[in-house]
């Protein structure tokens, strides 16, 4: 498992006296603290400052007497004074509590399991451990009839009932809805201390991403249970389209132009800075970002600055021409219209001509300068006792879709290397249980805005796996010829929903957290709460799911839940009271527990037992 960013100066100091807040210092913490990546022997704390500096964080396993330190310096402008620090040596399985010095932020978090605490030579030989995880999609916290509410109920619930009962937690997209995108630049060089000489070379070639990353930071200063659901419960993450821009398609369909498609890569950056860290990834290559030169007619693009020799190509997504505009992030169907570099577009990068030069398809439409970025692949796996987990990146590589022809062969949602790796993975695994991570739905279209305004005027909308139906049932018929169970968890249509798609292969689709609720009749192909649905060739059981009537309006479609889900690998039979000695189930079991989010009131639960049948 590969781990993105490499943590900067760290210096962990260890010692058993309690930690003693040093003279107040100039560098505040602005976001933060976020937990991520947990293992049994570490954690990651990730914070924003106000200038690049020097963070301490005292921590320890007594609340009252925060005996060890750690230091740690945050990265530049270039990364919007963001950093993480990672806390090593620590005792598996086990409560921790920290505060960042100087300051009042503090929270706590617990180590995972180790194997070979939970291995009895004849009762549970692999070590196996059971484990439980929150996930849930669509933190929308804007008023004005597209959400609960600013006040974001649901981590009030989550932060009282579920955060110290889960091991980790997953955003399963939508994170982010869309605020400030159109953040002037100017703005930010005077937040961040810069004259205008000193901007840093992602923003002098992507100036939007300041919007994102003011976004970021709108979010985490509105949200402070929010905030503080973070603070104890170490995360994953998976970017949907809010993350980027609202119904972004055709991000890996050459020659498209479209506003939406070329900004994934500055939406993308900005993720990677305030969320993604925390991710683990295939691929550690970062998008690129330059500017170029063009020639009307011409297939090669220029950039004085570049070496292309460089870059791990094979290892990146394609290359985009932005779209140029202050406005290119704003999700409003209006600027949809209006013209951007005439030169913006998808493409394809057909071979290195040298240090600066690209051959690249299309040609070149006109004479002149833009910004581009050659994109990053943002998947990645990760392991938790006898459980995979497949993090897919579902709009990086997604062809232009057509929804009157679902079932095209050459489209793809997830590109070919993607999908190799994905079924790479799977047949090479020795888990029993395989969690695959889309953001998108398997099974049920997403064809409606849930009564919203920005609709994309020029293709018909369906962000689901039903307008990608090859590679959809390509992968189920794989996935049910495993002698392990699939699960696929889903977001984005803000619903939740329980799928048996055949005996070997499920959909659970969690959320929202806070954005309304679609109704399916118009936004989710007339499917029923419950009972037999068919959208495209294959059937399938909806066992159960949150609905919404077409009748009801807009603003009090709001039904928000979330999704426990608990692994069952073992149970203790100790010989002493009190004591431990752990048996493996031959039939472990997996249970998914749907909450209402205002109230924790448990609404659905669906147990899968391996092997039984």
């Amino acid at each position: 498992m590969k781990l993105l960013l490499p943590i900067v100066s760290l210096l962990c100091l260890c010692g058993q006296a309690l930690a003693q807040d040093p003279a107040p210092t100039p560098i505040r913490v602005t976001d933060g603290p976020m937990l991520g990546r947990p293992a049994s022997d570490s954690m990651t704390l990730w914070v924003r400052t106000v200038r690049q500096g020097e963070v301490v964080v005292f921590y320890g396993t007594d609340a009252n007497k925060l005996d060890r330190t750690a230091t740690f310096t945050t990265r530049g402008p270039e990364h919007d004074y963001t950093g993480t620090l990672t806390i090593d040596k620590l005792l598996p399985n086990t409560r921790y509590h920290y505060r960042i010095a100087d300051h009042q932020l503090s929270g706590s978090f617990r180590t995972m399991p180790r194997a070979k605490d939970f291995k009895n030579p004849k009762g549970n030989p692999k070590g196996l451990f059971n484990f439980r995880f929150e996930f849930a999609c669509g933190n929308n916290p804007k008023g004005g009839g597209g959400s609960v509410g600013p006040t974001l109920p649901v981590f009030d619930t989550l932060n009282a009932q579920v955060r110290d009962k889960i091991n980790f937690a997953i955003l399963n997209g939508d994170w982010l809805y869309e605020t400030r995108r159109d953040y002037p630049p100017q703005e930010w060089l005077h937040q961040v201390g810069l004259a205008e000489r000193d901007t840093p070379r992602i923003v002098r070639h992507a100036p939007t991403v300041v919007g994102v990353w003011q976004n970021y930071k709108d979010l985490m200063h509105r949200g402070r249970n929010l905030a503080e659901w973070h603070r104890h419960v170490p995360s994953y993450f998976t970017a949907d389209d809010h993350e980027l821009i609202n119904d972004i398609y055709g991000a890996g369909e050459t020659g498209y132009v479209n506003r939406r498609a070329v900004f994934r890569d500055i939406g993308t950056r900005a993720w990677f800075d305030y969320l993604a860290w925390a991710n683990p990834t295939e691929h550690d290559a970062p998008a690129h970002f330059g500017a170029a030169h063009f020639e009307k007619g011409s297939n090669v693009l220029e950039d004085p600055d570049a070496d292309f020799t460089s870059l791990p190509l094979a290892e990146m997504a394609n290359l985009h021409v932005h779209w140029g505009t202050p406005t290119a992030g704003v999700p409003d169907s209006k600027l949809d219209a209006q013209p951007g570099n005439p030169n913006s577009a998808v493409y394809e990068i057909v071979k290195v001509l040298g240090p600066t030069k690209l051959q690249v398809k299309p040609s070149a439409k006109a004479t002149g300068k833009a910004s581009y970025s050659i994109g990053r692949r943002c998947y990645g796996k990760f392991t938790v006792s006898n459980c995979d987990f497949f993090l897919l990146d579902t709009r990086t590589h997604r062809n232009l879709h057509n929804v009157d022809k679902p079932d095209n062969p050459k489209a793809t949602m997830i590109g070919k290397d993607q999908l190799k790796w994905l079924k790479d993975g799977i047949r090479k695994s020795k888990a029993d249980f395989i969690f695959v991570v889309s953001s998108v739905n398997f099974m049920v279209p997403h064809v409606g805005s849930g009564g919203g305004d920005d609709k994309q005027a020029t293709i018909k909308k369906d962000d689901a796996w039903t307008v990608f139906l090859k590679e959809r049932e390509e992968l189920i018929e794989f996935w049910d010829d495993l002698d392990k169970a699939v699960f696929i968890l889903t977001g984005d249509l803000h619903n939740s929903f329980a799928i048996k798609i055949t005996e070997n292969v499920w959909e659970f689709a969690s959320g929202p957290h806070n954005s309304i609720n679609h109704a399916p009749m118009k936004d989710e192909g007339g499917r029923p709460p419950n009972g037999k649905f068919k959208y495209g060739p294959r059937s399938c059981d909806i066992r159960w799911s949150s609905y919404a009537m077409a009748d009801i309006p807009r603003a009090h479609r709001t039904f928000p839940h979330y999704c426990v889900v608990q692994v069952n690998n073992v149970f203790n039979n100790p010989l002493e009271r009190d004591g431990e000695r752990w048996f493996a189930f031959k039939h472990p079991q997996v249970i998914f527990q749907f909450h209402d989010a205002f109230t924790g009131e448990l609404r659905y639960s669906e147990t899968i037992v391996l092997g039984l049948d």
